[in-house]
C-alpha cells in the first residue's frame, strides 16, 4: 500500500467521520430515541460531516499558492475574530469560545489553526534564508504565535493555545529555524506555563487528578476515573454497540472530549487500537504528501496539517487514557462539534491540493510503471 495515494487520506478521513456519527448516536439513543434521524444531534453532526466533506472537495480544488497570498489578511482577521468574541460572546459555561451565528456555534480558534498553519509556511517559503535570523527569521511568526495563543488562552482555552504554539514551533524547526534560537524559547515558556497552571485553579486541579485521581474519586478525579472504568470494561472486544454505561450520566462530555473512553468500553481495545491505526494511517499518509510537495510552501502546509491531527488526537486520547492531564480537545473528525470538523477537512482539502501539484514524474503510480518497466528489461 503506498501512503502516497490522496484515496488513502479521503478513506480515513471518511472513517473518522463516520466513526465519529456512530459513537455520538450510541452516547445519545438512550436519552434522544433510536431512529438517528430523529436525534438532534446525530442529525446536526451529520449536517456538519455533509458540509465538511463539501468544504473538503472544494479546497482540493484551490490552489494553496493563493491561500499562502492571503495568509497575512487571513491572520488579521483570526486576530479580529478572536478579539470579537472575547468582548460580545455570551459566556457558556464561564468561557467564551463560540460566536452564534442564528442556530449555529462557530468556535473561531478552530479556523485560527488553519490560519497559523498557512501563514507560517508561507512565512518559511519567504523567508527561509534568515530564519536562522532571530530578528528577522524567528521574531515575525514568534509574535504572530503569541498574539493568537494570548487572545485564545484569555477565553480561556489553554490546550488550544498551547496546540497552536506548539504546531507553529514545529513547522519553524523543520523549516530551519535553528535550536539555538529555539531552545532558550523553550527554556523561558517552561515558568510560563507552571504560572498559568498553578494559578488557575481548575487546571492545578487537573494536574493533582492526574497525579493521584483516587485522592479525590468524587471530585476532581472523577472524569480520569470514569473514563478509566470505561476503558477497563471494554476488555478486549468491547460490550457492544450501544451497550456502554459510562455515557448513562456517569461520564461527562462522553461525545467530545471522551469519546475514546466510550470508543475503548463498546469495541474494546481492538477498536481503540483499529481506531488509531487509522490516524497513524492518516497522519502518514498527509506527512507522505509533506515529503513530495513540489515547493515548501505545499510542503509546510501538508506538516502542519499532520501536526494538527495528529497532536490532537495524542492530547485527547493521551487525556481519556490518563497519559497526560485532562485537556478539552477533540479527537479529530470524531468528536462531537461542527467546527473542528470543518475546519479540518478544509485542512485536508488543502494537502490534497498540494498532491495535486506535485509533478507528474515524481508521483507514485508512475515512478512504480517506470520502476516495473526497468525490472522488466534487466
Amino acid at each position: 500500500m503506498n501512503f502516497r495515494h490522496p484515496e488513502i487520506i479521503v478513506a480515513c478521513t471518511i472513517t473518522l467521520m463516520l466513526t465519529g456519527l456512530t459513537m455520538i448516536y450510541s452516547n445519545t439513543a438512550v436519552t434522544a430515541g433510536a431512529n438517528p434521524l430523529a436525534n438532534p444531534l446525530v442529525f446536526r453532526q451529520a449536517m456538519w460531516a455533509l458540509v465538511s466533506l463539501a468544504a473538503l472537495a472544494i479546497f482540493t480544488f484551490v490552489d494553496y499558492h493563493r491561500l499562502a497570498e492571503h495568509s497575512r489578511g487571513m491572520i488579521v482577521f483570526m486576530v479580529a475574530a478572536l478579539a470579537l468574541v472575547l468582548l460580545f460572546a455570551p459566556p457558556v459555561r464561564g468561557v467564551r469560545r463560540w460566536v452564534r451565528i442564528g442556530s449555529l456555534s462557530i468556535q473561531v480558534s478552530e479556523f485560527a489553526k488553519l490560519a497559523m498553519v498557512v501563514y507560517v509556511a508561507d512565512f518559511i517559503s519567504r523567508k527561509r534564508q534568515v530564519l536562522g535570523d532571530f530578528r528577522r527569521g524567528l521574531l515575525p511568526p514568534l509574535i504572530v504565535l503569541g498574539g493568537l495563543s494570548l487572545l485564545i488562552l484569555m477565553e480561556p482555552d489553554f490546550g488550544t493555545a498551547v496546540l497552536i504554539s506548539a504546531v507553529g514551533m514545529t513547522m519553524l524547526i523543520c523549516g530551519g529555524a535553528r535550536w539555538r534560537h529555539v531552545l532558550p524559547l523553550f527554556a523561558g515558556s517552561a515558568p510560563i506555563l507552571f504560572v498559568l497552571v498553578r494559578f488557575r485553579d481548575y487546571r492545578w486541579q487537573r494536574l493533582i487528578a492526574f497525579l493521584d485521581p483516587w485522592a479525590d474519586p468524587e471530585g476532581v478525579g472523577y472524569h480520569v476515573i470514569q473514563s478509566m472504568i470505561a476503558l477497563g470494561s471494554g476488555g478486549l472486544t468491547g460490550v457492544g454497540p450501544g451497550r456502554g454505561l459510562q455515557q448513562l450520566g456517569f461520564l461527562p462530555e462522553p461525545d467530545t472530549d471522551f469519546i475514546f473512553a466510550i470508543i475503548g468500553q463498546e469495541a474494546g481495545f481492538v477498536g481503540g487500537f483499529l481506531l488509531i491505526a487509522v490516524f497513524v494511517a492518516l497522519v502518514y499518509a498527509v506527512l507522505a504528501v509533506a515529503r513530495v510537495a513540489p515547493d515548501i510552501t505545499g510542503s509546510m502546509i501538508a506538516l502542519g496539517v499532520a501536526m494538527l491531527i495528529g497532536f490532537q488526537m495524542l492530547i485527547n486520547i493521551g487525556a481519556a487514557t490518563s497519559a497526560i492531564p485532562t485537556k478539552g480537545i477533540a479527537l479529530p473528525f470524531v468528536s462531537r462539534g461542527g467546527s473542528s470538523l470543518l475546519a479540518l477537512s478544509i485542512g485536508v482539502g488543502m494537502v490534497l491540493n498540494v498532491a495535486r501539484h506535485c509533478p507528474r514524474n515524481d508521483r507514485p503510480a508512475v515512478r512504480g510503471a517506470r520502476r516495473r518497466a526497468e525490472e522488466g528489461s534487466e
